[in-house]
């Protein structure tokens, strides 16, 4: 019998071991739960024909009228909607997120009616929720001194609508300002005069649920997904998360507007960075899901009353297949996945194991699957080269209980085929996938997201002396961790001496080799963090730390090996602020610490090599890399020369067998590797590129990664007592 309650676990294996904790979504319906509305074919979420061609619709439009509720807790930011002068676009930051594992960047609600909030130039006294709890706030804010003062015009443009009448054009909004700046700016409280008119307001917080404003016939919703808190230098990519965009009445990406090739493959990349609002809501029918509405103090959680919320919209029974793969990039957008030289095609799909259809992943050259069947289960198989690290991470969707895996992750025999069974081993084992059903049978619309890398990528290095001499490098697991290189977080630091770090919120798959011989696995998170040292009472050190954090992993024990951490980690951007009193230099968070060991390297010259130690007594679960700003600033300039794109840290190891280690003359084990950099040139082919100024980095533990001025003025604990060969700044 299909199944019909949300309180289902995600799915076991193993006899009952590899269970997922439950999603718990928890959020509020955006509309009025007894309010009909309709959707024509043409507005639904996805790919939509578009004569020859097909463009991608990230806003799905309905026919609606009535009241509209903010979906989650989260920031206000209003714009005028650029079809109607008579509407108001809402772009809303989530204070918290609403689905465990789906981090959500905005949520655009799109043409609410402007009489709602604003009356000649200002915020309307009363009117609905979110007008009332706003002025509550406002007046509170300025009487919040005990003072019987005044409060200022609560103007339209404090909630962050443009004052078209500006003094300066400096203080008026430009449609090409990034939606980033305006909720990621630094302000003060001051008067209004103090202020620049685009920054003398604070954007309110709201409670999920709030009645923000009426729709008069169409309704536009966007969900944006998080990438992280920054902006890429140079991106070639057309799309921007910008004003323009959080204007529109309505927003599709048109390959046709870009002017080559690789920025016509980068728009159908960003299809990825969105999710449909009838495939979210649909996940809050799996595991222990809660959809609030207007009408009852008591949640949804039963499948039926889920999927009546929204079986109007023409996707209710959508299930979209996202898979990212190698350099965080979607599946074969290198080219590297194919059935064989002669056979392009790079996915089977299908609901009979024995009868599957072959084809190129994604639906009409978008890299996403709209599977669109209403089948209770789908069977999916990807091509592999059965590289031995080759593996799969499930991030977001129900495996079968028939399917073997290690706590969703899948590898080794749980995903490749044995050649020996006569199977076809260019393809990895049937994946099979669950979908929840109504009781008479209707799928609930979905989304799977897969992290995927089961073939190497190739490499070439040109000699520039020699053009036709190359070397075919295959990337390691280490080669696609560390990027963040040239990219401007929207946080700044305020003075030399804070931390100030980035974090990319796109999980990677990592291994960990252990003492079985073979290796642990895991998803992370990076984090770039950028800090000035004292190396004496004048002279400082800037330094570029480069780390891992972790989300989640799986490793293989035996009883008399150690076991290796899984201590979670915050993955937000910010800064640090200076404290005198206590350091303000990077360190890796407790239970992570580091030790140095000094030897001399086989050019006889004096090294400080770092390892990564656990408090604990656990092995680390973490890569680092180290580097001076100076040296950083090399692959920067680089990246800039070549105009690359997506560049991320490519270690050439001096011995290029990768199983080999020097062994110094006091006896100790070590790795060095000459930093490069690969990234994607102007015409998306992906370029090799070593500086003139080689930057050398070591490794004693393939842990952390550090240069010999990085290693000799990093603190660290000797016998439980600091060792304080650096100074905080003062």
């Amino acid at each position: 019998m299909p199944e019909t309650s949300s309180n289902a676990l995600a799915t076991t294996s193993d006899n009952g071991r590899n269970i997922r904790p439950e999603l718990m979504p928890e959020s509020f319906f955006l509309l009025e739960k007894d309010k009909v509305f309709s959707q024509a074919e043409v507005d639904k979420f996805g790919i939509i024909a578009a004569g020859n061609s097909s463009v991608f619709r990230t806003t799905s439009k309905i026919s609606y009228t009535g009241k509209v509720f903010t979906i989650c807790p989260g920031q206000i930011f209003i714009q005028p909607n650029s079809g109607d002068a008579n509407k108001v676009n809402i772009i809303q930051k989530p204070f918290s997120q609403p689905i465990k594992g789906l981090s959500i960047k905005y949520l655009v609600y799109r043409g609410l009616n402007k009489t709602d909030f604003f009356e000649n130039g200002k915020v309307k006294e009363s009117g609905t929720d979110f007008v009332n709890h706003v002025q509550e706030e406002f007046q509170k804010f300025y009487g919040s001194d005990g003072a019987n003062t005044t409060p200022p015009e609560f103007l339209a443009e404090f909630l962050g609508y443009p004052n078209n009448s500006a003094p300066t054009e400096e203080e008026q909004q430009k449609e090409t300002d990034p939606i980033d700046d305006y909720f990621f700016k630094t302000s003060e409280v001051s008067d209004q005069d103090g202020e620049s008119g685009k920054t003398a307001y604070e954007l309110p917080n709201v409670p999920r649920g709030i009645f923000l404003g009426n729709a008069d016939e169409e309704l536009g919703i966007d969900i944006v997904l998080n990438e992280g808190d920054y902006t890429v230098e140079n991106d070639p990519n057309p799309f921007r998360l910008n004003l323009q965009y959080a204007r529109a009445a309505e927003y599709v990406l048109d390959p046709a507007i870009a002017n080559t090739d690789f920025q016509k493959k980068l728009i159908r990349e960003t299809a990825t960075g969105f999710i449909d609002v009838a495939a979210f809501y649909g996940l809050h029918a799996q595991g222990k899901g809660k959809i609030y509405v207007n009408t009852q103090p008591e949640p949804l959680e039963n499948a039926e009353d889920i999927y009546n919320l929204i079986k109007n919209f023409k996707t209710a029974n959508t299930i979209y297949l996202y898979i990212q793969s190698n350099r965080q990039r979607s599946y074969n957008f290198y080219g590297n996945y194919k059935a064989s030289d002669t056979n392009d095609n790079n996915f089977k799909i299908g609901t009979d194991p024995n009868n599957m259809q072959e084809k190129t992943f994604g639906t009409d050259g978008w890299p996403v699957e709209e599977i669109s069947n209403n089948a209770s289960s789908v069977i999916v198989q990807f091509t592999t080269d059965n590289h031995r690290f080759a593996a799969m991470y499930v991030k977001q969707g129900l495996l079968n209980p028939s399917v073997s895996h290690e706590d969703y992750y899948l590898r080794s025999g749980n995903l490749l085929q044995q050649s020996d069974n006569n199977e076809d081993i260019n393809y990895t084992q049937p994946i099979t996938f669950d979908f929840i059903q109504t009781i008479d049978n209707k799928r609930i619309a979905s989304f799977v997201q897969l992290i995927y890398e089961g073939t190497q990528l190739p490499i070439l290095e040109t000699n520039p002396e020699n053009t036709e001499e190359t070397k075919i490098w295959y990337m390691k697991d280490i080669d696609d961790t560390f990027g963040l290189i040239n990219v401007e977080p929207h946080i700044n630091a305020q003075t030399d001496y804070e931390q100030h770090y980035v974090a990319d919120q796109n999980l990677l798959l990592i291994n960990f080799e252990n003492k079985t011989g073979g290796a642990d696995i895991a998803t992370v998170t990076t984090k770039r963090v950028e800090d000035t040292i004292m190396k004496d009472e004048t002279e400082t050190l800037k330094r570029v730390t480069y780390e891992t954090l972790l989300n989640n992993i799986r490793q293989n024990t035996g009883s008399f090996f150690q076991s290796r951490s899984a201590y979670p980690e915050n993955s937000k951007s910010g800064t640090l602020s200076f404290d005198k009193s206590k350091n303000n230099f990077y360190q890796p968070e407790k239970p992570y610490q580091l030790q140095t060991e000094i030897f001399s390297d086989f050019n006889g010259n004096t090294v400080t090599g770092l390892s990564l130690q656990m408090q604990d007594g656990t092995l680390p679960s973490k890569k680092i890399l180290g580097i001076t700003k100076t040296e950083n600033d090399v692959f920067k300039t680089l990246i800039d020369e070549q105009q690359l794109n997506n560049p991320k840290f490519f270690f050439k190891n001096e011995l290029e067998d990768e199983e080999s280690y020097y062994v110094s003359s006091e006896g100790t084990e070590y790795r060095k590797y000459s930093l490069c950099i690969i990234g994607e040139d102007q015409q998306g082919t992906l370029k090799f590129c070593e500086p003139e100024e080689q930057v050398f980095v070591t490794t004693t533990d393939n842990c952390i990664y550090a240069s010999e001025e990085y290693g000799r003025w990093v603190e660290v604990e000797s016998e439980g007592n600091i060792n304080n060969n650096v100074k905080v700044p003062i």
